[in-house]
């Protein structure tokens, strides 16, 4: 009868909502002890080091509480108001130190753009979003991170897989789990991969044997270019230009299902600035529209490569900013042609609500609290429909 109880309430605490669930550091004593342990016994037969992993969380309780207020703080620049991503002096900072890489690791990035046939600038771009190429690096224990996470989050089995991930990739690698930092959601390394990530795509450049991503800057930045690659990263196409376009183009035609050849985009009233014209061997190319602020900031034209950005963090406003900071790298580019301009701001739950009161009639993507091209559009669709200005933001 004791055990019966013991599994019931197991399971009861695996249910529990967030705000219940974070109480206690004493019920997330137990779940380490009567779920996460005995699984990680079940799964890697290693009695070692999950005595070893046993001891380490056992020894951070104290700091449980501080650490779940940092994690649930944890809101991504990219996914608030649009102009705050794109900080000026930060961008030049970017721009500066990237270009002193293109100099100072040249054959390095020549050699990686040869073997994965993904454009070095592109590599520096994310790599100065994630972690200021190397000099600002997550230090949050990632063993404690990781395993809150699989306690307390919304997507517990999902940081839980990403837990079994980096704890294999520490056995096979004989790296000592404890010292491996993180950010608060989980990414490791300069590249600021997540273990599932890691395990998948990281690769050994240097051939000393060891995948590192903490201090090696050929191995950080080949991973990168071999993620990207085999997303499908096409290296004689461009990811985007930024456009105007005619009063018949509106912002409800975004998004890769209405994509159209940039010859059929010109024809329908898309243009560059500046008297620039697309590329004669490019007009046949598909490219959709993307309104990443609605009609609030600036409107581009982007290929499948700004998709495989995308990959690498699923938010339009990223995608752009990697682009942005590469062409500034590459081409020394002018800044945004139309300008940012300051939205109101919403919060997560009033998007989830215009979500779900638009996705009884349009295509939002979900429900998720996320504005992207999906929602833009159906915001858009709901303007037309009820006569109101197109602006494919919010509110309506």
């Amino acid at each position: 009868m004791k055990n019966i109880f013991k599994i019931i309430l197991s399971l009861l605490l695996i249910s529990l909502p967030l705000p219940i669930f974070s109480q206690s550091t004493k019920v997330y004593e137990y779940w380490l002890d009567k779920f996460l342990l005995p699984k990680l016994n079940d799964k890697f037969n290693n009695h070692k080091i999950i005595d070893e992993i046993d001891t380490h969380l056992k020894d951070k309780l104290g700091s449980v509480i501080k650490l779940k207020k940092i994690l649930n703080e944890n809101e991504q620049a990219e996914f608030s108001e649009p102009a705050k991503y794109f900080n000026k002096k930060l961008i030049l900072d970017k721009t500066k130190v990237g270009k002193e890489n293109v100099r100072s690791l040249q054959k390095i990035l020549e050699n990686i753009e040869k073997i994965y046939k993904v454009d070095r600038h592109f590599l520096l771009a994310i790599w100065a979003n994630e972690t200021f190429f190397g000099r600002v690096m997550p230090r949050l224990d990632g063993l404690q991170v990781l395993s809150l996470l699989s306690f307390s989050s919304k997507n517990r089995q999902f940081y839980l897989n990403e837990l079994l991930y980096l704890i294999d990739f520490a056995i096979v690698n004989k790296i000592n789990i404890k010292e491996l930092k993180a950010s608060k959601a989980g990414a490791l390394g300069q590249p600021q991969f997540l273990p599932s990530t890691l395990v998948k795509y990281a690769v050994d450049y240097d051939d000393n044997g060891n995948i590192d991503i903490w201090r090696s800057q050929s191995d950080t930045l080949a991973s990168i270019a071999n993620y990207l690659n085999q997303f499908g990263w096409n290296n004689n196409l461009e990811w985007g230009y930024e456009v105007r376009l005619s009063k018949s183009i509106s912002c409800y035609l975004e998004g890769p299902d209405h994509s159209r050849s940039l010859s059929q985009w010109k024809k329908l009233g898309a243009s560059r600035f500046k008297g620039k014209e697309f590329p004669q061997d490019g007009l046949n190319e598909s490219y959709s529209l993307m309104f990443p602020a609605g009609i609030y900031g600036p409107i581009y034209l982007v290929s499948k490569n700004f998709y495989v950005l995308k990959e690498y963090n699923n938010s339009d406003l990223y995608a752009l900013s990697v682009g942005f900071i590469a062409d500034k790298i590459k081409y020394n580019n002018h800044d945004f042609f139309k300008n940012w301009k300051t939205t109101k701001k919403v919060t997560k739950n009033e998007i989830i609500g215009l979500q779900e009161k638009l996705s009884k009639k349009y295509d939002t993507g979900g429900v998720d609290g996320l504005i992207g091209h999906k929602t833009r559009r159906a915001i858009g669709l709901y303007q037309r429909d009820n006569n109101l200005p197109q602006t494919c933001w919010p509110p309506l």
